[in-house]
C-alpha cells in the first residue's frame, strides 16, 4: 500500500487562544497567531484484477508559532503534562470577514519552544473547516 500525504490548504488566522482544562477548571495557557494547515492522507488499497481502490482521509493541523505568548506563569514543563486542549481562533470566511471557529478537546499537540502544533482529526470539525 502506498501512502501519499497532500497539503491542501493553508489558512492564516487572526487569533487563537488556547486553554486547558486543570483539575475540572478551564485555563487559559497562551495565544498567538494561527496557521491552519489542511492536508489530505491518500492510500491505494490494491483488489482483485487490475483495480485498486483509492481510500482518503482529510485533517488539519494548527501551528501556533513563532513563540506563543504564555499565560497564567505557564511553563514548558507544566505545559507538556497538560493532556487536552480547546482552541478558540478567528479564522476568515471565503469572503475573508473573521468568524469565531472553537475546537474542543484537542489531544494531539506537539508543544515545543519554537511552536505549538495541534492536529485535529475529527471529521466532523475537519466539515465545519472546510466549509467556512
Amino acid at each position: 500500500m502506498k501512502s501519499v500525504r497532500t497539503l491542501k490548504k493553508i489558512i492564516t488566522g487572526g487569533s487563537c487562544e488556547v486553554y486547558a482544562t486543570i483539575h475540572h477548571e478551564r485555563v487559559p495557557v497562551g495565544r498567538a497567531v494561527p496557521t491552519v494547515e489542511v492536508f489530505e492522507d491518500s492510500v491505494e488499497v490494491p483488489t482483485l484484477g487490475n483495480n485498486a481502490i483509492r481510500h482518503k482521509k482529510t485533517f488539519f493541523s494548527v501551528v501556533l508559532c513563532p513563540d506563543p505568548e504564555m499565560e497564567n506563569g505557564m511553563t514548558e514543563e507544566r505545559l507538556r503534562g497538560l493532556m487536552s486542549f480547546d482552541l478558540a481562533l478567528q479564522l476568515p470566511r471565503k469572503d475573508e470577514v473573521l468568524v469565531p471557529f472553537l475546537i474542543y478537546g484537542a489531544t494531539s499537540a506537539d508543544l515545543s519552544p519554537e511552536y505549538w502544533k495541534f492536529d485535529i482529526t475529527d471529521q466532523e470539525t475537519v466539515r465545519k473547516l472546510l466549509t467556512l
